[in-house]
Parts: C-alpha cells; structure tokens; sequence
C-alpha cells in the first residue's frame, strides 16, 4: 500500500486511543490504529508524518552499507537496555568475550580478523539471548495456570515475538538488545495469547493485570529500538 509515495507494510487496528507508525530497521513502515478510524483519519496521519517516516528510513538505510561496522572496535553495541563500547583487544587467549563495566571486550589473537570476529561475536549474542529469554520465561511462568511453552529464538522481520497454537513462543533474538522490563514485557504479552488468540478487550485486561505500565514499557522499547511515533 501506498500513501503520498510512504509506502506501507501494515495497518493494523487494534483496541487503542492513537494512531502510531513504527519504522523497522529493513524500512518497512507498520501503522497502528484504533479499530474505528476512518481510511480518511488514517490517510492524513500518513501524510502529516511523512517527512518524519522518510527521515527515520532515511536513518535505517545507513547502516545497510556494510553490516560489519556495528562490531569494529570502538563502536556502540546495545546490550540488555544499555550502550557498552565493543573493543578488541589483542589477546593470547582466542575468542573470549567478557563484559566490563561499560565495555564489552572481545579478546582474539587475530584481532584483525574482522569477518570472524563478527561470526563469533554474533553466535555469543544468540546465546546470551536464548540463556536469558529462557531464564525470564521460567521466571514470569510462575504467575501462569499452564504449562511452560517451548521457547525459539529465531529472526523475525517485523515482530518482537510470537505465540503458536502448538504451545511454542519465539522471540527475536534482537530483542537482547532490550532492557529486562521490556524482555519481560514481550514474553508475558506472548504468553497473554495463550489464552486470546486476537488484540482483544479482555486480551488487554488481562495483560494489564500482569503488567499495569505496558504501554509505558512499550513505547520506550520501540521508541529506542526502532522508529516509533
């Protein structure tokens, strides 16, 4: 779909007050609105908001040029909510990546092997996020009547995580960028699907009643992570 040359993903309508759009990091745009707008009111937030949607795809698309540079030594690396300088140190030890208070150190002896350093360091963030989605989800499981569902951490383009029918939750390992309110936030939402399958009334309440300040929670996660307003 597209709205004065925006184009958009999705319009989803759901049981909120205000229209929202969220700009994902591979440019796509996802509106959100209350069940009742009218296309018209919808049209005219897209077109009022347009040069603020094109600035944040504009924003995403630098990072497209070459992947790597979000792990060269010296740059900023989002972790559990905080920013830590990412270093490498040339080490006899190989491949051992430590956190240091404001610092995640990778220690190689081929410190200029940057390609490997990647692979390594992305397969350690995979496994801190699933160590650490899995402990939350034991945790949060505790204020739930069902059994815990199995957990996946795989890449998904536009959600932070989902609930199947078959009992499985999958969360986006991106999502370790994410403070632990918000990680915690996401799988409880998750587990809410458990028993609605839609952004219902009573699907709200309940998530409510788990987490009073989720729209709070909510807000800060896509506006830090991705492009919201």
């Amino acid at each position: 779909m597209v709205i004065s040359d925006i184009k958009i993903k999705d319009i989803i309508k759901e049981n909120r007050k205000t229209i929202s759009a969220t700009v994902f990091p591979d440019g796509s745009v996802v509106i959100k609105t209350p069940i009742d707008a009218t296309n018209d009111k919808i049209n005219d937030f897209i077109k009022r908001k347009k040069q603020w949607i094109r600035d944040k795809i504009e924003y995403f698309n630098q990072f497209k040029i070459s992947d790597k540079k979000a792990n060269l030594s010296g740059s900023s690396i989002l972790y559990l909510g905080r920013q830590y300088q990412f270093i490498i140190q040339k080490s006899g030890l190989n491949d051992l990546i430590k956190i240091e208070k404001n610092k995640i150190v990778f220690y190689s002896s081929h410190p200029q092997k940057i390609d490997e350093i990647n692979k390594v360091f992305d397969k350690w963030l995979l496994n801190k996020s699933e160590q650490i989605f899995s402990d939350r989800l034991k945790e949060l499981m505790k204020t739930f009547d069902f059994p815990t569902p199995t957990l996946k951490v795989r890449k998904l383009n536009k959600r932070w995580g989902s609930y199947l029918k078959k009992h499985e939750i999958i969360l986006n390992p991106a999502l370790i960028q994410a403070s632990k309110k918000a990680i915690d936030y996401i799988i409880t939402h998750e587990l809410c699907h458990h028993y609605y399958e839609n952004h219902s009334t009573e699907f709200y309440k309940l998530l409510s009643s788990k987490i009073p300040n989720w729209q709070e929670i909510e807000n800060k996660l896509e506006s830090r992570l991705l492009g919201k307003y």
